[in-house]
């Protein structure tokens, strides 16, 4: 099994495109320095969406180290129609709704009533520190009572700031398909945060 490790990362690295760095590996038959570059260069946003569609810490360092993994093991089928972050996140979104349904993420979390979620806070007996973390609670349980792909399209478009192009090539579909779920999925999450108006 491929196992990253700091040690694997070089410290001086020229510029090269991803694609490039690609082929090299292909050619070479594999490449733990070179595709570890790759990995420190696209980490951060790929960890970014397996946290938000997860909400957990432990299960998005999983999910994040078996996206990469695949990514490694399927070097060979990158054919250069898109950008080596477009394929790669691709993987990523695969991966992660896959993760969803093996988990029943979605049925878990339905399972809570939403009053639960979303009780009143009374702030004359609560610090101010304590209400935002209630608020933040309340926000990432709402996010996570939405469908997984649902929670996707928040994730890409609010957290990791992707632009409706941008998204539909790594969802492969259209910019229309883009804005109809985004608009469904915040309105579905405005909608379960009705009882933070006022409180942010």
């Amino acid at each position: 099994m491929y196992v990253l490790t700091e040690a694997a990362i070089a410290p001086c690295e020229e510029v090269v495109r991803d694609e490039e760095i690609v082929a090299q590996i292909v050619a070479r038959g594999g490449d733990e320095l070179l595709f570890a570059r790759l990995y420190r260069k696209h980490f951060g946003r790929i960890f970014a969406l397996a946290y938000g569609i997860t909400g957990r810490r432990d299960a998005a360092e999983d999910l994040t180290q078996g996206i990469f993994l695949r990514a490694h093991n399927r070097l060979e089928t990158f054919d250069n129609r898109a950008s080596f972050a477009t394929w790669l996140h691709r993987i990523a979104v695969n991966h992660c709704l896959n993760h969803c349904r093996r988990e029943r993420w979605r049925r878990r979390e339905a399972s809570v009533e939403e009053t639960e979620l979303l009780a009143p806070v009374d702030i004359s007996h609560v610090e101010r520190r304590l209400l935002e973390q209630q608020i933040q609670a309340q926000v990432r349980a709402a996010l996570m009572s939405l469908k997984p792909k649902l929670r996707l399209l928040i994730v890409m478009k609010d957290i990791e700031g992707l632009s409706y192009e941008e998204m539909a090539e790594r969802l492969n579909c259209s910019t229309g398909t883009i804005a109809s779920g985004l608009s469904r999925a915040r309105k579905l999450l405005a909608r379960k945060l009705e009882g933070l108006k006022g409180k942010i």
